[in-house]
């Protein structure tokens, strides 16, 4: 069967987009559409290893070698993380994304009228038309979407959250809401941000002052709300525990953000964070 190299990198760019930001959603992670170009680019162009030859044990070993380190480095060049495990665990929800979404594309394949399609390298071209690829992918991504709404509203409608705090002897506990616009990452590890709204805390670490913040470990990262902008502090230290009405405790992983309140103190957290 004749491959077109055009048509081969096109849809590999458009499946390895959908793949990226299906796994953001997943692992909580965001990033910039200059880095998720170029990373869908980057996997688009890895597609090209469905010519090299593998009739050998050794290029077949290298082929399997360089396939896995495309995967790899395509997920780096869309993601910052802060550590090995963090990459590792991101990295198998990368990969089954990009299981299930083939899946659902071999589907799409098998129910329409097109039946070519060929596998090479662990590679696949699909003889198809890009506007029936694109269907099948926008269809994948809208049942993700779908699915992520319903948790999310699921986990809104709990009510009676509190948000635990604790950084050495220091430790508080605010009432806490489950606001899916929280969508806040540190700049510089893509972490999610858990908002502290808390005017007590806020002086407790001395945020007035950038150089006394800077020694506790916090940092200023923009951030944009309905109502405004500007710069908040965060840091990576303590610990943050979201307890709902029944008393379960969901340890999250997470940034701290610290801002003054002069209507009540309260945490403000992506309910995704409690449902993994």
């Amino acid at each position: 069967m004749k491959i077109y190299a055009d048509v081969l990198i096109l849809t590999n760019c458009i499946l390895n987009m959908i793949y990226l930001t299906a796994a953001g959603k997943l692992i909580h992670k965001s990033c910039s559409g200059l880095r998720l170009m170029l990373a869908s680019l980057a996997g688009g162009v890895s597609a090209l290893i469905i010519a090299a030859d593998c009739t050998t044990y050794f290029g077949a070993v290298m082929i399997s070698l360089v396939k896995f380190l495309s995967v790899a480095g395509t997920l780096l060049i869309c993601y910052k993380f802060s550590g090995i495990w963090q990459y590792i665990r991101s990295l198998g929800a990368y990969l089954a994304v990009r299981a299930a979404f083939t899946g659902m594309i071999l589907v799409f394949w098998e129910i329409s009228d097109t039946k070519i399609i060929y596998v090479k390298n662990y590679t696949v071209y699909f003889h198809i038309s890009l506007l029936r690829l694109t269907i099948a992918v926008t269809a994948a991504y809208g049942l993700l979407t779908l699915y992520e709404f319903m948790v999310r509203r699921l986990s809104r409608s709990t009510v009676g959250f509190k948000a635990r705090y604790s950084n050495g002897s220091y430790q508080l506990t605010l009432p806490a809401i489950a606001d899916t616009g929280n969508k806040l990452c540190d700049t510089f590890t893509g972490m999610p941000v858990v908002i502290f709204r808390c005017s007590d805390m806020y002086e407790h670490f001395g945020l007035d002052d950038l150089e006394t913040a800077m020694r506790s470990g916090f940092r200023l990262i923009p951030y944009t709300t309905v109502s405004g902008s500007g710069l908040i502090p965060v840091t990576p230290r303590g610990s943050v525990t979201i307890i709902n009405s029944k008393g379960g405790t969901s340890d999250v992983r997470c940034y701290v953000g610290v801002l003054r309140s002069d209507e009540g103190s309260k945490a403000i957290f992506d309910p995704m964070l409690i449902d993994n």
